[in-house]
């Protein structure tokens, strides 16, 4: 097992799941996108964000598959965009739209969550 818990993934964690799932999903979602830009760095950032987008659906389908918390996952989505940074026009920054259900239940296990405790 890999001793550095900044390279495991959370859908790996024994503890993934119930509650303690929304928060893993949330450390693999900013861990995800960014990988993606990175790997695509030379490209547009069309390609960038379409490639970003293939694997956020592809995370949301992981929790699915191992039932991470099925009222949570599934049915849910989360659909990256780019909008103008109103701090600094002609700058664009990359948006979430997550569903509604998800968004809520993301937010309600990370202010549970202890300040400075993680599960790994």
């Amino acid at each position: 097992m890999n001793n550095a818990p900044h390279e495991s993934w959370g859908f790996l964690h024994p503890e993934c799941h119930g509650r303690n799932a929304l928060v893993f999903f949330s450390w693999d979602l900013a861990k995800t996108i960014e990988q993606q830009f990175k790997l695509h760095a030379q490209s547009s950032m069309g390609v960038q964000l379409l490639e970003a987008q293939k694997a956020v659906d592809r995370l949301l389908k992981q929790y699915v598959q191992i039932q991470a918390n099925p009222g949570a996952f599934e049915g849910q989505s989360i659909e990256l965009h780019l909008e103008q940074d109103d701090a600094n026009p002609g700058t664009a920054v990359l948006a979430l739209k997550t569903s509604p259900k998800l968004e809520a239940l993301i937010l309600e296990a990370q202010e549970q969550e202890p300040t400075g405790h993680r599960l790994n």
